[in-house]
């Protein structure tokens, strides 16, 4: 056998060397890489865990304080429905109390009777049971009788407002005469009222509401009961005055139809239960209608339930706290949050399940473990592909030294080593932890992915927290600011268009949530009317709080100016400088209002007007049983207000006859504008006017067809301005 050179020994024993070491190295750098790629999958795991049960806290939370904010919002509008009860129930007693106190401004009246014939809805009548018929026939009682009729006015106006709740308004007196409206939808309601046994015999002053009211001298709320027509309801009784004391009481009575619609609400969720307990801790209504949460007779106590945690909370309940508490109601887990209502001494409860507060934290964990096992595939995918990558350098490495082999082994090993701890950092909750490694391939880019990941899971977190909070707070802003800017508007137009001098309709439809458009109507005095019409520059938040402060300064200039017994000269111009001297002061934001302000006789038809920079209105006069229409022509020119606070207003006078109406109406009419940018104009607002302005159709319809007008013109474009219009028919 030939012998191989020492060329070729030294050759192989190196090669063989070499081959061994670098297999030896693979071996336990293959052992390493599969060791760091499970240890990698485990800290993926261990991270989408943390994470998920951190977003499931933060989910549970956000509903938990959700439901409550939901009670106490609930419970908030059972307050102002019960205020407003009491405060229309205080103004009847009022109106009754000036007519006893002050015979001498109201003249006799008499009221239809029941037993003559049937009465109208919404109609006023007066009872005297044939037991007490005796005892009312003297003339002194009668001639109260005759007085007070007089309160059937206020009585039917204030019916319009809650004929929907299908209410009762009554004067119980001291003498036992009974003066009463109801709003019923039914002959069945009329005929379960008007019993033979309530024409006979009913007594108002042996009511519980009499009584108590008497009993007390001053305003009081009776328990939820079932009525005369098998509704529940609640009774606010006021006591009222003539000028030898208590002269009997005033009551209203209201369905509960408003406070069972809250309770059927069941926004929060399917398993949403809605209940409220009274002072006695009976449920008087409920979402409920079987089991323990039914109000059943309505004298069931929550704090008698079967339900040991439920029972335990009507308690807190009772002593008017707010709370978010666990509870069981049939085997199952809910959260029970409740709110006080003071006014009542009630309480509000809402309830829902577990399962379903916790629903949106499981989804979210569902998600973030999803993410999770996407980076595991992602790890298992990159340990293959550096596995390829190492066996084919190990086929090269072969014929490299031992030295370089360890090197490129240590070198492959040690970012992942920083990989992994970088992770298993990270599922610890640390999500500002940084991964730095600078390889070139793709453990690099696996770095940079991971730390993508944890950017974007750490903004995604914060975006959702800043996102939610700053929407539900400008929401309730706006819903809050537009409720109040629709509640500074008067919206009594029975009391206005009844009038039988004249017919009175007006409407703003806002831009924006809220605008800066108002109108005003209000009495001087009894034969004098005030009318005015703005425009705030603007719009949205800051024209809205600057078309509170112009409204209010120009009517309580207006009021102060009428209560002045001697007239003069320009007495409104004055009363409009007054008012733009304050909107002057303090304007640094340079706001400005156009105003177009006017004072009518009822009985004259003499229309006194001031306008401060605002659109001529539109004049109709009758002629021949047709009403011709033109511009109002401008014969001295004001400042509009808030500009200077040296400005001089004049005013100007016109006679309106009978029959003659004006239409005022603010720059959003005229400047409507299409998807073109064409305004509507005066010209069309003048035609539009001829067209449907007619001697026969009502002011409400009027201005309902102008709006319809408009809205053809601009054919779906957004509105681009706040539409304000009011019109006036003067009948003489």
């Amino acid at each position: 056998m030939k012998q191989i050179d020492i060329q070729k020994r030294i050759l192989v024993i190196f090669l063989m060397v070499g081959l061994l070491t670098v297999v030896t190295i693979g071996m336990v750098s293959f052992n390493g890489l599969y060791d760091m790629q499970k240890s990698a999958n485990e800290s993926s795991s261990r991270m989408g865990d943390t994470v998920a049960a951190f977003a499931g806290e933060l989910a549970t939370e956000k509903t938990r304080t959700q439901i409550q904010e939901n009670a106490k919002e609930k419970a908030r509008q059972v307050e102002r429905e019960m205020n407003m009860i009491r405060v229309d129930t205080e103004y009847l007693a009022n109106a009754m109390t000036r007519i006893l106190t002050h015979p001498e401004r109201y003249s006799m009246k008499q009221l239809p009777n029941p037993l003559e014939r049937r009465m109208e809805a919404g109609e006023a009548y007066l009872l005297i049971a044939s037991v007490l018929k005796e005892e009312c026939d003297n003339p002194a009682v009668q001639q109260e009788i005759g007085l007070a009729a007089n309160v059937a006015d206020d009585m039917e106006v204030m019916a319009t407002f809650y004929k929907k709740y299908q209410t009762s308004c009554y004067f119980g007196s001291k003498y036992g005469y009974y003066i009463t409206l109801e709003c019923y939808d039914s002959d069945e309601m009329y005929t379960k009222i008007h019993s033979d046994n309530y024409h006979n015999n009913y007594d108002p002053r042996k009511r519980p509401w009499y009584k108590k009211a008497a009993a007390e001298g001053r305003a009081i709320f009776t328990d939820v009961y079932i009525g005369n027509d098998s509704y529940p309801e609640i009774t606010c009784a006021v006591p009222y005055y003539d000028n030898n004391g208590l002269a009997g009481v005033a009551g209203l009575d209201v369905h509960l139809i408003s406070l069972y619609r809250l309770a059927s609400d069941r926004s929060l969720g399917t398993s949403n239960i809605n209940f409220a307990i009274n002072s006695k801790g009976e449920i008087i209504f409920s979402s409920e209608q079987e089991g323990i949460l039914a109000p059943g007779d309505g004298k069931r106590v929550l704090g008698q339930v079967e339900e040991e945690s439920l029972a335990r909370e009507a308690d807190n309940m009772l002593k008017g706290y707010s709370n978010v508490v666990p509870v069981h109601l049939n085997g199952e887990e809910y959260y029970l949050a409740y709110a006080p209502m003071p006014t009542m001494g009630w309480s509000f409860g809402t309830m829902l399940k577990r399962d379903e507060v916790l629903a949106p934290a499981n989804e979210a964990r569902a998600n973030v473990i999803a993410h999770a096992n996407e980076f595991k595939k992602f790890i298992r995918l990159e340990f293959f592909k550096d596995l390829l990558k190492f066996i084919v350098i190990l086929m090269i490495i072969i014929w490299s030294l031992v030295y370089c082999s360890r090197r490129l082994a240590q070198q492959l090993v040690k970012p992942i080593t920083v990989l992994n701890d970088g992770v298993m950092e990270i599922a610890k909750g640390n999500l500002d932890r940084r991964l730095t490694i600078n390889t070139g391939d793709e453990l690099e880019e696996l770095a940079k992915s991971v730390n993508n990941m944890t950017d974007d899971l750490k903004s995604y977190m914060n975006d959702v927290t800043q996102a939610t909070a700053e929407k539900e707070r400008i929401a309730t802003e706006l819903s809050l600011a537009q409720s109040i800017q629709e509640g500074m508007l008067p919206n009594i137009f029975p009391k206005f268009s009844g009038n039988p001098h004249y017919e009175l309709y007006a409407t703003m439809d806002a831009a924006k949530e809220v605008g800066g458009d108002f109108y005003d109507f209000y009495n001087i005095d009894e034969q004098h009317v005030a009318l005015t019409i703005a425009d705030v520059s603007g719009k949205g938040v800051p024209a809205s709080l600057f078309m509170v402060i112009s409204k209010t300064l120009i009517k309580n200039y207006a009021l102060t100016t009428g209560m002045e017994m001697e007239k003069e000269d320009n007495m409104w111009g004055q009363s409009i400088e007054l008012a733009n001297e304050q909107l002057c002061a303090n304007n640094e934001e340079m706001m400005f209002v156009t105003v177009f302000f006017g004072v009518i006789n009822i009985q004259t038809g003499e229309f006194t007007y001031v306008n401060a920079g605002h659109n001529p209105p539109l004049i109709g006069r009758r002629q021949d049983g047709t009403i011709h229409w033109e511009y109002l022509k401008k014969t001295k020119k004001n400042n509009i207000m808030g500009v200077s606070e040296l400005a001089i207003y004049k005013e100007e006078y016109l006679k309106l006859n009978p029959g003659d109406m004006m239409f005022f109406y603010t720059d959003g009419v005229t400047e409507a504008m299409d998807n073109d940018n064409n305004l509507y104009g005066e010209e069309r607002l003048l035609a539009a006017m001829q067209a449907v302005g007619t001697a026969d159709r009502p002011v409400k319809d009027i201005l309902a067809a102008v709006r319809e007008d408009v809205d053809r013109h601009v054919a779906g474009a957004d509105q681009s301005d706040d539409i304000t219009m009011l019109g006036i028919r003067f009948l003489g």
